[in-house]
């Protein structure tokens, strides 16, 4: 099946290495298996809420990832101990150990891990709104722990980025992508920001730095795209402000580039 450049692209993003990688509303499960073969963490665990899609994933990384210490999924299978300890040793012949949970992401069991644990919570391919329900459930339900997040929502960038703002979480690194005739923002941010972090602009900064020629026609695109989304909203739903930001962004991008 091929890798999508979105899942490519946030594969690529992921640089350090994690205890714990959670690939939430993981679908086919293409990307956690791309973080399974390089050994990205030492534990790759799969969520979605469809059980079919889980049944189907988790035979498929029987075959692929045969290796693995795998059946530790009480939500798949009744017979287990739902007391099971997540953190044993891996076997000797892999360094990673991957899990298949059906459940709501909101309710990630991030309890059974250590509180050292270095986790990455991937959420990609929902919409902004259910994004952000789903942070804001995470962070209150484990409001002590370090954690970091690489999100991709389909739609609703703004109101995103507003609300990681107003959650406390800082900037790591973004990305703007385009793939198929759309775009997608890929934020990677942190509850605890980096020595050289920053907050999280509403309308994107560090992924409009540094751009070549190709990657500064896609920003003007992208820009233009979204004023054009909501100047095209009926009266009673514009949002003056929101135009406005995008506006002088594109026009911060245009100057610093000299009109191009």
């Amino acid at each position: 099946m091929k890798i999508s450049q979105r899942l490519q692209q946030i594969n690529s993003m992921i640089s350090d290495h994690y205890d714990h990688i959670w690939d939430c509303c993981c679908d086919h499960g293409l990307l956690g298996m791309l973080l399974l073969e390089r050994s990205a963490a030492r534990h790759v665990h799969f969520v979605d809420c469809v059980p079919s899609l889980m049944q189907a994933l988790e035979l498929r990384l029987l075959r692929f990832f045969p290796a693995d210490i795998s059946g530790l999924n009480s939500h798949l299978d009744p017979n287990l101990d739902p007391h099971l300890n997540l953190d044993i040793e891996p076997n000797l012949s892999r360094d990673t150990q991957w899990q298949v949970h059906c459940l709501d992401v909101a309710a990630l069991p991030l309890a059974q891990t250590s509180d050292k644990d270095k986790q990455l919570i991937i959420i990609a391919g929902v919409g902004g709104e259910l994004l952000v329900d789903l942070v804001r459930a995470i962070l209150a339900q484990h409001p002590q722990r370090h954690l970091e997040f690489i999100l991709c929502p389909v739609h609703h960038n703004y109101y995103v980025r507003q609300s990681l703002t107003a959650l406390g979480l800082g900037l790591k690194s973004e990305h703007l992508l385009e793939e198929n005739q759309r775009f997608y923002e890929i934020l990677n941010v942190s509850t605890i920001a980096a020595p050289n972090g920053r907050s999280i602009s509403a309308t994107g900064s560090l992924m409009w730095q540094m751009l070549d020629e190709a990657s500064l026609r896609r920003a003007q695109r992208y820009l233009s795209q979204v004023i054009g989304h909501y100047q095209r909203m009926p009266t009673h739903k514009q949002t003056p402000a929101i135009i406005d930001a995008y506006q002088q962004q594109l026009a911060l991008l245009l100057s610093e580039h000299g009109g191009a």
